[in-house]
């Protein structure tokens, strides 16, 4: 019976076949774009195949699928290509097939696909499937009608199988492990204190798997910077040791190291759950001994083709976990050199360009003027601090206020910081304000560079508030309305110099006199002893800039509580331990904290308190997570406080 069943078919076959092959010479170089389905009717638990087959196309530089509504992709695209000589004339195919699930029962009809050929757009036919309720089916339907046979490649043996299609005897992890990996491309393994260096992590597969991932790198020893990717990840096509696999880059950051020595890039986990077709081979191919199938030299290149044993047999689904990560990598840090190292100098790398300016050359005393610097280059701009400005006593200084204007995604890193002093005079005259110097280490170079502002010239001249203090004083001595008769005047009102309102004029002016003379202490006093000022309140300081984290906190911004809490700590620590900004590092954190003999318990939460911060910049967090963060923050400053005023008091 099973003989008269592929019997009677092949005479058919033959029959269509070879008029189709007589007139194929004439036929060779047209070009046609169809889609195909293995089947127009399906339950709703079963899979259809579609497959999109541009013949003979020119020049193809762009393939779209259309939207598959009321589906849901499983697999794809699977891409195909091939060509083959007959009769003289070359034939080539290019297909792309996807499996596909419905997600509903109804009638679909899915649009034909688009390619790019020639320059021009075509598009394919559109396909209607039919899907009704149905029981679970665990067997994969068989593949569409492939490309003509005369179009498929010529093979000798057996061509290269499907990575994403098990057989019997496979080695499930030796096909995972040579098919789905992660790499870490970084574009410099050797760099400067404080120069960028980019890390890209990428997943490769040759095979259809969801991914997620589970662990980001902290980056220990670096100030990180996310470069934005789209979402959903586009993937592109590298070939690996001859191999062709797509790519998918899930995550690329700018990474400035704040150390020097060897320093490392953690692994990224990530976790697929690949999809591989289980092929049962409970069918065989038929044509697989048909002698019609051989050509003149005896092979059988399409009989041969794994095509015709896939389509024939049974197939069924299993995703498989599968968890990853990337290699570790290794970045030597050099230290900035110290020869030629200017006295601005205060940690900028990379190239700058510096532009100054003051809103007003001519003021009074009672005005404020603003001084603008602007720094503007490539480099590690989120990082630069501000110049040192040298600003003559008849101006008082306030510290500035920072902008930012960061190019999104530039690679290296480009923008510009803005620094706005306001200064506000107290002398009038003619004043001279110094140049402002900014200095900066350019690695290309490997030199130290220093840019300089012109000086800037100010007339202060004297304002009203000082003239009416002075006028008011003169003016106590005009009396007007005074009585002239004694003995009317003393029998009308009381006694003036006798009433408490006397005594209260008196004193006044010598408790504001005492109230200016203490509150200029005050000033010259904070101006002298800064560095002990913040030394003295920067628990306070701590603590205020964590009532901003909470603010936060409620609000549910992340980023800005981890931010606001990472500046509080690292604040705290700079004015604490009497560190600039600019040379504050973990390690030198750590030896200042042993000289003080702090506790190894206090020691450790704090660093282990400033990576979480660092890694929770890079990851979603709970709430709960950025509560303890909170809290953490808090008691890890009170404790450092507490012990650091108990030792003081010994």
């Amino acid at each position: 019976m099973t003989s008269t069943f592929f019997t009677l078919p092949k005479k058919y076959f033959l029959t269509l076949l070879l008029p189709c092959l007589a007139v194929l010479p004439a036929f060779a170089q047209e070009f046609r774009f169809t889609t195909q389905v293995n089947a127009s009717h399906i339950a709703l638990d079963e899979m259809v195949q579609i497959q999109f087959t541009l013949e003979n196309p020119v020049n193809l530089s762009k393939f779209s699928p259309p939207e598959f509504k009321g589906f849901q992709v499983l697999q794809g695209p699977q891409q195909m290509q091939g060509n083959s000589w007959i009769n003289g004339q070359t034939m080539t195919y290019f297909a792309f097939s996807y499996i596909l699930q419905p997600t509903q029962p109804g009638t679909f009809t899915i649009a034909g696909a688009t390619a790019r050929v020639d320059g021009r757009l075509v598009k394919s036919n559109p396909v209607t499937i039919e899907v009704s309720k149905g029981g679970r089916s665990h067997v994969l339907p068989q593949q569409p009608q492939q490309p003509p046979p005369q179009q498929r490649p010529q093979t000798s043996g057996r061509a290269n199988p499907d990575p994403a299609i098990l057989r019997p005897g496979d080695d499930v992890k030796e096909r995972l492990r040579k098919n789905v990996f992660v790499r870490v491309d970084v574009d410099k393994t050797a760099v400067y204190e404080g120069q960028q260096l980019t890390a890209t992590y990428k997943l490769y597969t040759r095979l259809p798997t969801n991914s997620s991932v589970t662990k980001v790198p902290a980056f220990k020893g670096f100030s990180a910077r996310d470069i934005e990717l789209p979402n959903p990840p586009q993937a592109y096509e590298e070939v690996v040791n001859g191999v062709r696999f797509n790519v998918f880059i899930i995550r690329k950051t700018l990474l400035f190291p704040l150390q020097s020595g060897e320093l490392e890039l953690d692994p990224a986990e990530v976790d697929n759950q690949v999809r591989f077709i289980k092929m049962n081979g409970n069918r065989r191919n038929p044509f697989a001994d048909d002698p019609f199938f051989r050509d003149a030299f005896g092979s059988r290149p399409f009989a041969d083709d794994p095509f015709f044993d896939d389509a024939f047999g049974v197939h069924e689904t299993e995703l498989m976990p599968y968890k990853i990560q990337s290699p570790v990598v290794k970045v030597t840090v050099k230290p900035l050199p110290a020869e030629g190292r200017p006295a601005s100098f205060n940690g900028a790398v990379g190239r700058f360009s510096m532009t100054a300016a003051t809103d007003k050359k001519s003021l009074t005393t009672d005005d404020a003027l603003t001084l603008k610097v602007t720094i503007n280059g490539q480099g590690n701009v989120n990082l630069l601090n501000a110049p040192p400005l040298n600003i003559p006593g008849a101006f008082e200084k306030y510290d500035p206020t920072i902008s930012d204007n960061i190019e999104k995604n530039s690679n290296p890193l480009s923008g510009s910081r803005q620094f706005q002093y306001v200064l506000m005079p107290t002398e009038a005259g003619a004043h001279t304000l110094p140049p402002v110097e900014f200095s900066y280490f350019d690695p290309e170079a490997n030199a130290y560079k220093t840019l300089q502002s012109s000086p800037f010239e100010v007339d202060v001249k004297q304002g009203k508030l000082t003239r009416r203090e002075k006028e008011d004083f003169g003016n106590a001595n005009e009396l007007s309305g005074l009585r002239t008769d004694v003995k009317r005047w003393s029998k009308r009102s009381p006694f003036f110099f006798a009433t408490p309102f006397y005594w209260i004029l008196l004193i006044l002016p010598l408790l504001a006199l005492g109230g200016l003379v203490l509150y200029r202490r005050r000033e010259s006093f904070q101006r002298n002893n800064a560095s002990m000022l913040r030394h003295k309140h920067a628990n306070k300081v701590a603590l205020k800039r964590m009532e901003l984290a909470a603010r936060y906190l409620r609000e549910g911004k992340d980023k800005a509580f981890y931010e606001e809490t990472s500046r509080a700590v690292w604040g705290y620590l700079s004015h604490k331990l009497r560190i600039p900004m600019a040379e504050l590092s973990k390690q030198l954190v750590q030896e200042r904290l042993a000289a003080m003999q702090l506790s190894e318990t206090t020691n450790r939460q704090l660093f282990e308190l400033i990576d979480r911060c660092e890694m929770a910049l890079y990851a979603p967090s709970s709430v709960e997570h950025r509560q303890g963060a909170y809290q953490e923050a808090v008691e890890v400053i009170s404790a450092i406080e507490d012990q650091l005023k108990g030792k003081a008091g010994k």
